[in-house]
């Protein structure tokens, strides 16, 4: 499997090849946002209610870079707009140590926000303007690849840094992302003149400079139900997969009373398996249709929430893990290549706002998993989100026999 997910990745065609390692480094450089909060409480001198306060700021800025990112990427391209925010965005994380005070720290926090979002949006429409239609679900595998190793290895690295200086954490985290940005100006500034980004990959995606690859028609009413549909159907996804995040370690350690280390346990379950197993599922069924590949993964992952509401030994709780694991690999790439495939005259512009549930699930969970969660019910939550995402996949098939709601893709044999 290891050696498969390289080949494939060391076979992409360049801009995506460009696209992995410059994920890679900025996800890698995702080191300072886990450390946000003790940094506020601690040089930062807010209390626990601003703190809290600044934090959410992180996400509203987020949020409304999925919101601006259509309009941005109708005047730019994705490239110039990954750049902008690469440097917008380590510029603002090497200031956010120097602030104090709450209206300077949210400010700064905030920016930093939708700097670090507006990348996402862009990097979906580069994956779908640098893939044909049949290699897209992989190449958004291998997307989310670069995503999981940086986010992987950047935290651990910012342990360390913090645990030296903790102002040395925001500053390397900022140096990756500059990185990020260098790599990518250097591998767009090689390509010989007139040339565009996506030339080579046959995808008819490249305008050849900086401009914007797509008119500006406005969708029909039948493209706007299906984009609505598919955002509607996908929110219990997202947030079942926001909620490991903010409480696996208090579900295990308080709800359950288990030993700490197996929430560290779930968390490596489940990034293990996300790596050497997401790239070569997707290559097994990038033939496979987008109905069938979304209720197998939503089933997968409802039946593992579900079973982590009912799980209360570390076992149990890994063979949970390893169910809800298995749908992530399935489900994310899948919705990813079934919403990029949308009718319309500009789909890549829809990914921001496609990408502004991930941010609504973020702010959703922790809030959905302190109200929920109580003594003699610490599975709550978790039982919630299985129950979405299985109400979520009847719905599904009940969308796919309308054309308003569900479009038919046409039948793709071939990923490579």
């Amino acid at each position: 499997m290891p050696l498969e997910t390289l080949r494939t990745v060391a076979g992409l065609a360049p801009p995506l090849r460009t696209l992995f390692l410059t994920t890679l480094f900025f996800r890698t450089g995702t080191m300072a946002y886990p450390f946000l909060t003790p940094h506020l409480l601690g040089g930062g001198g807010l209390d626990p209610a601003g703190a809290g306060l600044v934090v959410t700021g992180f996400g509203i800025g987020a949020l409304a870079a999925d919101l601006a990112a259509g309009r941005l990427l109708g005047r730019l391209h994705p490239y110039a707009l990954m750049r902008a925010g690469l440097l917008l965005g380590a510029a603002a994380v090497a200031v956010v140590p120097l602030l104090h005070g709450l209206p300077a720290l949210a400010a700064g926090v905030l920016l930093w926000g939708f700097a670090y979002e507006i990348v996402t949006p862009a990097a979906y429409a580069a994956t779908i303007a640098g893939s044909r239609p049949e290699q897209r679900k992989v190449a958004f595998s291998c997307y989310r690849l670069a995503i999981n190793l940086g986010l992987s290895a950047g935290p651990l690295l910012g342990a360390l840094l913090y645990a030296l200086d903790p102002h040395s954490v925001f500053w390397a985290n900022a140096l990756c992302v500059l990185a990020a940005a260098a790599l990518l100006h250097l591998r767009r500034e090689r390509r010989p003149a007139g040339v565009g980004p996506y030339a080579d990959t046959g995808s008819g995606g490249g305008t050849g400079n900086d401009a914007a690859p797509h008119g500006t028609l406005r969708p029909t009413a039948a493209e706007r139900t299906r984009f609505w549909t598919a955002f509607g159907l996908s929110l219990p996804i997202q947030l079942a997969y926001a909620l490991p995040s903010v409480f696996v370690a208090a579900h295990v350690i308080v709800g359950l009373g288990l030993p700490g280390y197996w929430a560290g346990v779930v968390f490596t379950v489940n990034a293990v398996g996300i790596v050497l197993f997401e790239v070569p599922v997707n290559i097994r069924t990038a033939g496979v249709g987008h109905l069938a590949t979304l209720l197998i993964g939503y089933a997968l992952a409802g039946a593992g929430f579900l079973l982590m509401a009912l799980a209360d030994t570390g076992p149990e709780l890994v063979l949970a893990t390893l169910l809800w694991t298995a749908g992530e690999v399935v489900v994310f790439p899948a919705l990813l290549d079934y919403v990029s495939r949308l009718p319309g005259p500009a789909p890549d512009r829809t990914m921001g706002l496609f990408s502004s549930g991930v941010n609504l699930a973020f702010i959703a969970a922790p809030q959905l998993a302190l109200h929920l969660s109580a003594p003699g019910h610490p599975g709550a939550p978790w039982a919630a989100a299985g129950a979405a995402v299985c109400a979520a996949c009847l719905l599904l098939l009940a969308a796919r026999t309308h054309p308003y709601t569900w479009h038919k893709e046409e039948p793709c044999t071939s990923a490579t």
